[in-house]
């Protein structure tokens, strides 16, 4: 057994023997690798063979094998080979022992190890593996059997990287994952295989970067991937080596469980949010240093929740650019399966994928559509496997100490399940609002970076070669400027954007100028004014403008931190405890009273508003947001209020 692999086989035996000793009949044992199955039936200290040894006050005991002395017994037993009686895709060129069917069982005459690999057959085909797997089971527990002593101290080993079993093999089998080798075990593998080659063994930085690459590789992968580094190329070729080890952690990923996204995501504003970001860095990169120094685990991660459209999405790709991490995506919906036990599995091997990725961003969008509802009750929509696995992520989330960090997003918090917001599971949950005007100056800067990014990609120049803007285009004054005679143009009817508005109509703009050469200052800010006053926005719907209010209402009572230091409303802004007399308020009929009756009213009904600040903004387009957003969530907030206090009393 090489001993850069000892790690990862010593645990996998550990857990072996100790299901032998517990008398388990089945050893499922997740992996795909022929080869490791292969050392483990073939390692002379395994113990998938459970002999009798004997009898002892009338009661039979059993041991491994490696404790046994008479040499002559293990060697003839591992000499029994007869054919194997299952079909040919367990190709592992290993020959089996036979598995006692049920005609081959009462002519047993020692105890046997049978191996299959259990594909992704056809329900047909895995239900005739199941009943033949139930015999054995239901002979193995029958004290009746003729066999019984033989029987018990054999074992059927099942591998594959999905688990597929029926309910009553799953009482019966000990599912043993099979970890990928930890950082020294890396070490260890890639000195042995380079002859601890002095470029590695000299520069101890390298060494370490190389090893935090191979994070998520078996042995089999380090070595291949080693080869093709040597036979192309030198270990002294950083570069070269980087994209070699990348391109085969893409071909991992691909069909997957989950995705490995591209880092090409910017964002304007969100200066808080950045700032704080920047802040974990070298705690996820070099986390293990981090530990030894300050004594804490890896940050968590983050949920970004808020306003539709306002670039939650692509602060997690720019999360991952900025942290130099890679960026994987979960998709909640793909880990479902019919199957029982199934999605569950899933959901552990995705996370168990994340971790052996890590330092890593895992990504999940759109939270509260993957999770809505499984925090409630069992009256409440979900399936029993749904919320299994809603408890196995929250319980990760928990206890969680890889530099595995999650990066959530939610539109809707009201349909998150209440579990998600507890101490523990995020080290920050920011509220991502409406951009304000020097926000939306940022966003119309960094859209038309993109586009200059994007040009000099497809014509393989550098980006200060590509002539798209001529000097002045994103000057903040012009930018400013098209908000104020757009946007803000009448300050009782603001027309409110969102991020992806901006971008929008920046890709409109810069359609309608296609073949006219570098755009003037003037030309662009004519052909934005244009373009915003012909196109649809996220505020100019009514709905959409409730949506807002809904979505600004539950960020504020959750106290959420915001993505940047200016906005519009404070968390000190919003007061629910002022919901009863408000409400109470909000019932009287103002049209009965007098002049002085109502003035005294409207004075009352301001000081008990959930939402009762009064603020100026320099900006037109910001005082006139403020305005109409602070009326529609004091219209909005009591139903908000009270449909949240309904909810908690429910669960």
């Amino acid at each position: 057994m090489d001993l850069a692999a000892e790690g990862v086989l010593k645990q996998i035996l550990k857990k072996a023997r100790s299901a032998m000793m517990g008398g388990i009949p089945i050893l499922y044992i997740k992996t795909d690798s022929d080869i490791l199955i292969q050392k483990i039936v073939e390692e002379k200290e395994s113990p998938l063979v459970v002999l009798l040894n004997g009898e002892s006050s009338g009661k039979y005991y059993k041991r491994p094998l490696f404790e046994r002395r008479e040499e002559e017994q293990v060697q003839a037993l591992k000499d029994h080979r007869e054919p194997n009686v299952f079909p040919a895709e367990d190709c592992l060129n290993y020959v089996r022992d036979n598995y006692p069917t049920s005609r081959t069982m009462g002519a047993m005459t020692v105890p046997v190890i049978w191996t299959y690999k259990m594909w992704n057959q056809q329900e047909e085909s895995r239900r005739k593996i199941y009943q033949e797997l139930e015999r054995y089971v239901l002979a193995h527990e029958d004290r009746n059997h003729e066999n019984y002593m033989i029987l018990q101290s054999s074992i059927v080993i099942l591998y594959g990287s999905e688990v597929f079993l029926s309910p009553l093999l799953a009482n019966y089998t000990e599912v043993i994952d099979v970890g990928y080798p930890d950082e020294e075990e890396i070490r260890s593998i890639l000195l042995m295989e380079t002859g601890a080659d002095p470029k590695l063994t000299e520069n101890k930085s390298y060494l370490s970067a190389l090893c935090t690459n191979f994070m998520g590789f078996s042995e089999e992968e380090i070595v291949l991937t080693l080869q093709k580094i040597q036979a192309t190329t030198s270990l002294e070729e950083a570069d070269t080596v980087e994209k070699i080890i990348a391109e085969r952690k893409a071909q991992k990923m691909e069909g997957g469980i989950l995705e490995e996204c591209e880092k090409d995501g910017d964002i304007g504003g969100m200066e808080g949010f950045k700032a704080w970001l920047m802040n974990q860095k070298q705690a996820l990169k070099n986390s293990n240093d981090y530990k030894r120094e300050v004594g804490t685990l890896p940050p968590k991660g983050v949920l970004l929740c808020g306003i539709p459209g306002c670039g939650k999405s692509e602060a997690a790709k720019f999360a991952a650019r900025q942290l130099d991490l890679p960026l994987l995506k979960m998709d909640i919906g793909s880990l479902m399966d019919k199957y029982q036990g199934v999605s569950e599995q899933r959901m552990r091997d995705a996370l168990k994928l994340a971790e052996s990725m890590s330092p890593c961003v895992l990504f999940i969008d759109e939270l509260e559509k993957g999770f809505s509802g499984a925090g409630g009750s069992d009256g409440d929509d979900g399936s029993g496997a749904f919320k299994r696995m809603f408890g196995y992520m929250l319980g990760w989330m928990q206890s969680n100490k890889k530099p595995c960090f999650l990066f959530a997003t939610a539109n809707n918090i009201g349909a998150l399940p209440k579990e998600f917001f507890r101490s523990g599971r995020f080290d920050a949950l920011y509220a991502v609002y409406l951009p304000t005007e020097e926000e939306c100056v940022k966003i119309f800067q960094s859209s038309m970076m993109r586009a200059r990014h994007t040009i000099a990609g497809a014509k393989r120049i550098q980006e200060d070669e590509v002539e798209l803007f001529e000097p002045g285009c994103m000057d903040e004054k012009l930018l400013q400027r098209i908000i104020q005679k757009t946007l803000a143009a009448d300050p009782n009817h603001p027309r409110i954007a969102i991020g992806s508005d901006i971008q929008k109509v920046v890709n409109v703009a810069l359609r309608n100028l296609k073949g006219r050469g570098a755009i003037t200052p003037r030309l662009w800010e004519e052909e934005l004014i244009r373009a915003i006053n012909e196109s649809s926005l996220y505020g100019d719907g009514t709905e959409n403008l409730d949506s807002i209010a809904v979505s600004y209402c539950r960020m504020l009572r959750k106290a959420f931190t915001p993505t940047a230091d200016r906005v519009l409303f404070q968390n000190t802004d919003y007061h629910p405890e002022h919901l009863d007399a408000y409400s109470r308020l909000r019932q009287k009929n103002a049209a009965m009273m007098r002049e002085d009756e109502r003035k005294a009213w409207e004075k009352d009904l301001e000081e008990n508003a959930l939402l009762c600040c009064n603020r100026t903004f320099s900006s037109a387009y910001d005082q006139a947001v403020y305005q109409i957003l602070k009326k529609r969530i004091n219209d909005i907030a009591p139903m908000v209020e009270q449909q949240e206090r309904n909810l908690m009393i429910r669960r």
